[in-house]
């Protein structure tokens, strides 16, 4: 965004009541035609700004668009929000992060879309992605950790956004092991990470949200669900996005001291799936058993129906919630 429809921004947020395009045309050092013409220009983008002949220009509500301005405003982060690139409409957040890490993009920059055509989850399953409902990002990482270490990187992402969720929304969202997040049983997001590593380390990882905030029902497979469905109110995506940057960070830098043990002990107590009954399958055959833990690698302990215990550190595993399966 030019850096002239910037500084009006910022007046018109620091303004109380209406302020006159004169004074802001002297403030800024620009005619009232420019002024008026950025204006013009931001309402394209989606703000809402009142004008009254005799009193001027009022910022009445902002939008609910992903542009960096207002993702990295009042952010207060260190690190995470440094870049933000957004895009109306694009294939996936998860190609073009991977292809700015590949470019030397900092640690910490985000991609963001209102539209995915090409969204998609783990297993090269599609991720629906509505255009202006749901929160759509790809966060950039440079993790100082092997590969089988960069694994819980996906654990500790869906920590940070139940915990940004909870904050924004006061709805708790349970995590379904290993990257989902569940709301009524059924699917609220889901988070994918993929890595750029050599044999013994990680050269960058991307780590891909798809959350459904204030996507309809009829736009959602039957078996997702979105914020808005679930309590009845909208809310504003730009500051789950902020609040998840906030989150994650904090737990960044306590991994960094003390290693993945405070965020898997948060997981363990927001999880879905630990105390339930679980079904999977592995090289042609099918397994049932119970949920028993969280192992500190990251893997599902399982207590199969013939007591053996076994440790799933990856695939798919069905989930029994009461009347539903997940």
């Amino acid at each position: 965004m030019p850096a002239m429809h910037l500084k009006i921004i910022q007046y018109l947020k620091s303004a109380e009541g209406f302020v006159s395009g004169e004074d802001i045309s002297r403030e800024l050092g620009v005619s009232r035609s420019a002024v008026w013409k950025c204006i013009e220009d931001l309402r394209q983008e989606g703000y809402k700004v009142e004008a009254v002949p005799h009193h001027g220009y009022k910022l009445a509500a902002l939008p609910d668009r992903l542009i960096a301005w207002e993702v990295q405003h009042n952010l207060g982060t260190r690190k995470f929000g440094c870049a933000v690139h957004h895009f109306a409409e694009i294939g996936s957040t998860m190609d073009e992060a991977f292809r700015l890490g590949m470019s030397g993009a900092p640690e910490g920059t985000v991609v963001a879309a209102e539209l995915q055509t090409k969204g998609r989850g783990r297993l090269g399953r599609a991720w629906v992605s509505p255009g202006g409902s749901g929160l759509y990002f790809s966060l950039l990482l440079r993790p100082k950790l092997s590969t089988a270490e960069a694994a819980r990187l996906t654990l500790l992402s869906s920590v940070a956004l139940s915990e940004a969720v909870e904050k924004c929304s006061g709805v708790s969202a349970l995590i379904k092991w290993p990257n989902d997040l569940l709301l009524g049983g059924r699917k609220l997001a889901g988070i994918l990470t993929e890595l750029r590593a050599e044999v013994d380390r990680v050269d960058f990882a991307v780590v891909g949200i798809g959350l459904n905030v204030n996507t309809a029902h009829k736009e959602l497979p039957p078996e997702a669900t979105s914020l808005k469905n679930e309590s009845g109110q909208g809310y504003s995506r730009v500051a789950i996005l902020q609040e998840f940057l906030r989150t994650f960070e904090r737990r960044y830098l306590v991994l960094a001291k003390q290693g993945f043990g405070p965020a898997l002990e948060e997981w363990r107590k927001r999880s879905a799936t630990i105390g339930r009954r679980v079904r999977f399958e592995e090289r042609g055959h099918k397994f049932e058993g119970l949920a028993t833990g969280l192992a500190d690698d990251g893997g599902l302990m399982v207590q199969l129906d013939n007591k053996q215990t076994v440790k799933r550190m990856a695939g798919d595993v069905i989930v029994e919630l009461k009347d539903k399966k997940v």
